[in-house]
């Protein structure tokens, strides 16, 4: 670091640590929820700005610069923690070494993420053919210089922040499906039909990646034998596994196809983390008919809330026992506290409290917000 990131890291350190005995009871209040139990606070992952002209004390880096820069992605990501140092409620700070949904297609040997100088996160853009997918082994999947990197990122990051009371998240893990589009680009849809089997050897590689690269994220990550944090709020339980796995590819192909190439595949890793929750962005019916049905299934996110109906979204997870986690869009002319009524209501169905919601609010809100949150309950 050079002495203006010195600087800035001491005092986003101090802003941090400031609250870290709130950010353990969040945890607490969290790990309930994932638990299945229904006393105590329901709690609400609000995120609200810092006060008055905190953040702009702070640089803005975009993934061009921090990519390969330890010291830029931490002070990134410390600044991002920011929104949740100060909400004292329900979400715990988290920060990862965020180097895109390319870091674990990088482990394939020739496959490296092209960076930007526009804010774009890192993307994949040119990719393995037949014949170097074919000749693929088991042992040609491994620790890359660029997985290398994100590594030490996140070694550098556990070490900086330690004392603050926040945590370092893993990489970003896409599901097999997800990893094997990336490695081999479009052409993976025409060979579902024309070759299936080399579709089948590219997810067990998919799989393999996410194995040796998740148990490696979990040694550098303090305290993941008791916990799993994601995205800056959530923390979840390590017993009910914690892994994060991206199924976003997968929400554009048939019912067919996701039963045979993804379904198997993504069971496997969820087998072999113990359990974790399910992303993707778009909608496909069938998908989520099948991931709510899976039991190591510990929770669904979506990237797109407003695609779905969330009402019965909500109802179908707590029925099966499990949790939405994520916003929900309100509608037109809602009240907060019929709003909060609402989701609340259909996260309940299963009897148990199905919920964990992430909500926005400015400082000067915040305080009525969590106020109308439980008075939702009564």
């Amino acid at each position: 670091m050079d002495d203006y990131e010195k600087s800035c890291y001491e005092d986003l350190y101090e802003l941090i640590a400031e609250h870290a005995e709130n950010y353990g009871r969040a945890a607490e209040s969290q790990a309930a929820v994932w638990n299945g139990e229904t006393s105590g606070d329901w709690p609400l992952l609000l995120r609200c700005a810092p006060p008055d002209g905190i953040s702009e004390k702070f640089p803005e880096c975009h993934s061009g610069e921090t990519h390969y820069d330890k010291a830029k992605m931490l002070l990134s990501g410390m600044k991002a923690m920011l929104s949740v140092a100060f909400d004292g409620t329900g979400s715990a700070p988290s920060i990862r070494a965020n180097m895109g949904c390319g870091i674990f297609p990088s482990m394939f040997p020739g496959v490296l993420p092209m960076l930007f100088t526009d804010g774009k996160m890192p993307w994949i853009v040119e990719h393995l053919g037949h014949d170097e997918i074919k000749n693929l082994r088991g042992t040609d999947v491994t620790f890359t210089d660029e997985f290398k990197t994100a590594l030490g990122h996140m070694e550098f990051i556990a070490e900086k922040i330690d004392g603050t009371g926040a945590r370092v998240y893993p990489l970003d893990v896409q599901g097999p499906f997800d990893i094997a589009h990336l490695v081999y680009g479009d052409r993976i849809f025409y060979d579902m039909y024309d070759e299936p089997e080399l579709v089948h050897h590219l997810l067990d590689l998919s799989c393999l990646a996410i194995e040796l690269g998740f148990a490696e994220c979990l040694k550098l990550m303090p305290g993941s034998d008791e916990s799993v944090a994601h995205y800056n709020d959530a923390v979840i339980p390590r017993s009910l596994g914690g892994i994060k796995i991206s199924e976003d590819t997968s929400t554009i192909i048939s019912a067919e196809h996701i039963d045979e190439f993804v379904i198997p595949y993504t069971k496997r890793v969820l087998d072999f983390a113990g359990g974790g929750y399910i992303h993707w962005c778009g909608k496909n019916d069938h998908l989520f008919k099948r991931f709510v049905e899976i039991d190591n299934v510990r929770a669904i996110n979506f990237g797109n809330p407003e695609k779905h109906d969330m009402d019965t979204i909500l109802r179908k997870i707590a029925e099966n026992g499990k949790i939405y986690y994520g916003s929900v869009p309100k509608k037109e002319g809602e009240t907060e506290l019929d709003f909060f009524k609402r989701v609340r209501a259909a996260a309940s169905a299963g009897g148990k409290r199905g919920l964990l919601l992430n909500y926005s609010s400015e400082p000067e809100t915040k305080d009525e917000i969590l106020e109308t949150w439980n008075n939702a309950g009564r």
